[in-house]
């Protein structure tokens, strides 16, 4: 399948639980005006005054120093508050100010607010001390420092212009932003005395959270408007369930650490059938073992424990019911009733499901979506006869038929439909159905050769899905992930986030709904950061898919000394334009490149020429767009990736190395020829890239990637250097260092960096 189902539910996840990543959001309509004027006039919450009533997110903090802190931490969540283009100059004056020492703002407090404007927008409102106290300068430096650097700074007169029974009216706040329309909003909203206080709702939330500052406030309702602001168009539509989730959320910070992060929240709700979080009101949570049964590259999953399916159903039915929704569900439910001769309904309770997920993995290169049941009735008969598979004692895995495609949905809501559930299998009380390759990894062992909840545990994390009983367990992997987030988030909020993960193994994201001990619906949000771990060596191939780039190519020009752009167009013609975009040539061509050219100088005349391949030939062309000759030149097989170019000896004797199709990487020279020495490299596994020079003791020795490890050759290749087993192999994602004499230092399935000897 493509990548736009996972979109939607790593979306989803962001902001339903404020998927850390993004732990943002927020407020809106109606008024409360006994709860707002006494908010407005404390101390603790009067901050808040100052916040116009269309803000869409919404943190607070304690003092400015933390403010600073938090929003400049990129290895905390605050800081994804500062991810849009339109926050960088916010986010390089706060860099600054976290520098210095304060001054007399340091324990002022602060609040920052997002608010949607074609873009999400920043505003930072600080408490500067008592009415007057700008007037001696005191905070001169900050200011001069923001409007340097080109931020709106404003410092309206509170005294003039708040209500005399506001906490506002009786101190000097000064106003940042990225636009002077904002800044001017705030102005008009705190002359009016209107602000996010007089959201309908809020002021229950915000007693709730007991605290204003380092907490985070969510308007479920308001959700359209984040996705509007950080996700890529088309997405919205996919915040129509979290408006209908609950009413308010809060979330405050249980824990900032570089490697962990938790949040821990709170909802309010109507007490009706239109808010979703009222269904689990009706039914008792359940323990989640889903992770025991999904493999350890799941990307993403969703799950919902159940401690009685019926009861389930009857509240879920209650929440379709009460959002108009019932009976187009009970028409499906009758339509596919018709088809196989049985209720969904009564299938659900027949099987007794105890859970049922939906969860996203990759195989072979693809994203799969597949969907997981356990169940209480070991004795499947009554609704998988004459399908082939047994769920008796020690029975194995089979791939068969499902006879039940769109029972899950039509019981359990849309999420766990599949785009293709022709396929099932049957593994120690769980039901596993999708298409025939997901499915496949169940039965051929892939999948659980090592689990999540394995894995997890390996790098030694207990994470929220995998303890106590709840209502909804999720998890996204941020590693696993990192790909898609482009697809999901505009470009500067994706970068933000894919740094997460940068330099670490593995980065899981948890978001959980549980009761608290007064049978309160409660939330956790959850991530960690794992730079190293221990976790079992691999025995089965499972990514063997070969990422072929497709460009653009950075090459120097040597007419002008500047870098251009190499690249190839869907009609095959190869093309040079500047870094800027101005095209300079385009010249036809009749098949693929394989992903990868760059630049030699093959007369040795300070000439350079882009040197490519394709089919089973390089090719060489000039900066001017003419080939040269004597290219092409055939290699004799075809080729999957390649020229990986190098002069070893700066003579511009060019050698180039290429991997092929038959999963073999060969060295040649310009002319097509082997060196003597030349042995080959061809391991067993699926290589997955072109080899890495790396050089110590003096030698050059060649690191392959493969679907298992990573292998490690002499300059002639021939048999690896690397010869190890089981947690010793060397993973296929470390990085390879030189170390004293002839030696290199990796990580390995163990989780800890080895000194290996290459001799």
């Amino acid at each position: 399948m493509d990548k736009k189902a996972i979109i939607a539910c790593i979306a989803a996840l962001a902001a339903l639980a404020v998927l850390v990543a993004a732990a943002v959001f927020f407020l809106y309509s109606g008024t409360d005006e006994t709860k707002t004027s006494a908010f407005a006039s404390e101390g603790s919450t009067g901050l808040l005054a100052a916040v116009p009533s269309d803000a869409v997110m919404v943190a607070g903090f304690s003092d400015m120093k933390s403010a600073c802190s938090l929003l400049t931490d990129t290895s905390g969540c605050f800081h994804y508050f500062t991810g849009g283009k339109e926050s960088s100059l916010l986010l390089k004056f706060l860099e600054k100010a976290e520098g210095t020492d304060h001054g007399v703002l340091k324990s002022s407090r602060a609040v920052l607010s997002l608010h949607y404007n074609g873009s999400l927008v920043p505003l930072l409102v600080i408490d500067a001390g008592r009415a007057g106290s700008l007037a001696d300068g005191k905070a001169a430096g900050l200011i001069a420092r923001a409007d340097s650097a080109g931020l709106s700074v404003l410092l309206p007169d509170c005294q003039e212009t708040a209500d005399e029974n506001t906490y506002l009216h009786r101190r000097d706040i000064i106003l940042l932003s990225t636009s002077d329309v904002q800044t001017k909003s705030a102005e008009r909203h705190i002359a009016k005395g209107i602000s996010v206080l007089d959201s309908e709702g809020f002021a229950d939330c915000l007693r709730q959270a007991g605290e204003v500052g380092n907490t985070v406030f969510l308007s479920c309702g308001e959700a359209g408007k984040f996705f509007a602001g950080i996700a890529r168009k088309g997405l919205s539509g996919y915040a129509d369930f979290l408006k209908k989730f609950a009413g308010w959320a809060s979330f405050s910070i249980d824990d900032a650490a570089s490697d962990h992060l938790r949040l821990s929240g709170r909802f309010t709700s109507d007490s009706g059938a239109e808010d979703f979080i009222n269904v689990f009101r009706g039914y008792s949570p359940a323990r989640s073992s889903v992770g025991t049964v999904l493999p350890s590259y799941t990307v993403f999953f969703a799950s919902l424990p159940l401690d009685d399916v019926s009861s389930y159903i009857t509240c879920a039915d209650a929440f379709a019911d009460g959002t108009g929704k019932l009976g187009k569900t009970e028409l499906a439910r009758k339509q596919l009733q018709k088809r196989s001769g049985l209720s969904p309904v009564q299938w659900a309770r027949t099987l007794d499901v105890k859970e049922v997920a939906a969860a996203f993995f990759k195989v072979g290169g693809r994203i799969e979506k597949i969907l997981l049941m356990k169940i209480g009735n070991k004795d499947m008969s009554p609704v998988f006869r004459d399908t082939g598979q047994s769920s008796g004692k020690g029975a194995s895995p089979k791939l068969c038929d499902y006879p039940y495609a769109g029972f899950a949905s039509s019981v359990f809501g849309p999420f766990f439909s599949l785009p293709d559930e022709s396929s099932f299998t049957y593994i120690d009380g769980w039901i596993i159905a999708g298409s025939r390759s997901a499915v496949s990894e169940y039965v051929d062992g892939r999948a659980l050769e090592n689990t999540l909840a394995g894995y997890a545990e390996d790098a030694s994390l207990r994470p929220d899905f995998m303890t106590d009983s709840k209502y909804f367990v999720s998890y996204l992997s941020v590693s696993e992930g990192a790909d898609v987030l482009q697809d999901v988030f505009t470009g500067s909020y994706a970068r933000t986030l894919a740094g997460a993960s940068e330099g670490y193994s593995y980065v899981p994201v948890t978001f959980c709904i549980s009761e608290d001990k007064d049978d309160n619906v409660i939330a956790s949000a959850e991530t960690f950061r794992v730079s190293s771990m221990k976790t079992k060596a691999p025995v089965f191939e499972r990514d063997t898919v070969v990422v072929v780039p497709k460009g653009p190519f950075e090459v120097k020009n040597s007419g002008t000394g500047k870098m251009n752009l190499f690249y190839q167009q869907d009609n095959m013609y190869l093309c040079l334009k500047e870094v800027g975009g101005k095209g300079l040539w385009g010249v036809p061509f009749s098949s693929p490149i394989c992903g990868n050219a760059g630049t030699i100088d093959y007369f040795a005349n300070g000439k350079l020429q882009i040197l490519f391949a394709s089919g089973s030939k390089l090719y060489l062309i000039d900066r001017l767009g003419r080939y040269v000759n004597p290219f092409p030149v055939d290699l004799g097989k075809e080729i999957l990736l390649g020229p990986g170019i190098y002069d070893f000896n700066g003579n511009r004797r060019y050698n180039v190395m290429i991997l092929h199709k038959d999963n073999t990487i060969e060295m040649y020279n310009l002319q097509g020829r082997r060196p003597a020495q030349w042995k080959g490299i061809a391991p067993a596994e699926k290589i997955k890239g072109l080899p890495e020079a790396v050089k110590t003791g003096g030698k050059t020795f060649w690191v392959v990637r493969t679907s298992i490890q990573t292998l490690i050759y002499g300059f002639y290749g021939g048999e690896p250097l690397t010869v190890f087993e089981g947690d010793r192999m060397i993973r296929s994602d470390s990085k390879v260092i030189p170390g004293e004499g002839m030696s290199v230092k990796a990580v390995c399935y163990d989780g800890k960096m080895h000194t290996i000897k290459l001799k």
